[in-house]
């Protein structure tokens, strides 16, 4: 499998990768997260061996990629499907890639079949939508049946059934036991099959943890509470152990307390509670705590 140590990638006077180590887990779908700018397109370049780190070490299945001796039977990449050659057709695109690899052609009609472009397999790419051309660099990701399939923005200019099919698709390549690999500004849809976040901003590693343990991480879920004396509560709710916060007037937002805790403290106070409720913050809210002061491209606000 893939494994990164230390791997810094410095051009010029930017360090766009700064000193992460990772390890891809087969048979687990991890979302690759960052703002625009954070290094994640750079870190899938160098795992596929088209940029070189400035130091550190990157191993796919223990060798270096240009080592290997069938490379798209260990990693499958998607990185920009519309850098596709719009003058081919797509069973030319995929044999051009079968006959690279020494694969049987055959598996050129399967996956047209598989990705639903058979009936347009002889067409030029040119004339194909966003969405088509998506399906045609997931295809060629697949091509070599990999251990390791990496896709930057697969659900771009995907319809409905297009994103459904494609949630399927890998949810069953990780229950055959490969690693998934997918970076994505779509963070609901990240949210919906992946099992483990990755998080880079300004090239640092900033999180990498399981979905379960980021939604129960201190930062994520918290109980807002309304009650008829806000001041004393937080007061007692802090000398008890909670983290509070007070987002508008008349409203708490507790963290590292349970439900149960806070209302047995608010009662031995005499403080009446109006409002006692958990929120599970989305994966989009966690991001943004995560990458908070982390972004170097952002915008103003007009108002």
């Amino acid at each position: 499998m893939i494994q990164l140590t230390n791997v810094t990638k410095k051009f010029a006077d930017k360090t766009a990768v700064n000193n992460i180590s990772l390890y891809l887990h087969p048979g687990v779908i991890t979302g690759f997260l960052g703002p625009n700018g954070a290094g994640k397109t750079t870190t899938m370049r160098m795992i596929l061996g088209l940029a070189a780190p400035t130091s550190g070490s990157i191993s796919v299945a223990g060798k270096l990629y240009a080592a290997l001796e069938q490379p798209l039977s260990k990693i499958g990449a998607m990185v920009d499907a519309s850098a596709i050659d719009g003058r081919l057709t797509p069973r030319q695109h995929l044999t051009i890639l079968a006959t690279a690899a020494g694969i049987n052609k055959s598996r050129v009609d399967e996956l047209l079949g598989f990705v639903g472009l058979h009936k347009v397999a002889d067409k030029k790419i040119k004339e194909f939508s966003l969405g088509m051309k998506q399906r045609i660099g997931i295809a060629g990701s697949l091509i070599g049946d990999p251990e390791t399939i990496m896709m930057d923005e697969p659900f771009n200019g995907l319809d409905v059934e297009g994103i459904h099919w494609l949630r399927n698709l890998l949810g069953d390549l990780a229950k055959q036991g490969k690693a998934v690999l997918i970076s994505s500004h779509l963070l609901s849809e990240v949210q919906e099959i992946a099992d483990r976040i990755i998080v880079l901003a300004r090239g640092e590693l900033i999180a990498d943890m399981g979905m379960d343990e980021m939604q129960n991480e201190s930062f994520s879920s918290y109980v807002q509470v309304q009650s008829s004396n806000t001041p004393l509560l937080k007061k007692a709710l802090i000398e008890h152990g909670a983290g509070v916060d007070v987002p508008e007037s008349e409203i708490l937002h507790v963290r590292k307390m349970d439900i149960r805790r806070i209302g047995d403290i608010a009662f031995a106070y005499g403080i009446h509670i109006y409002e006692l409720v958990k929120y599970q913050p989305s994966l989009e809210q966690l991001f943004s705590e995560l990458v908070d002061g982390k972004t170097d491209y952002k915008g103003i606000n007009l108002n």
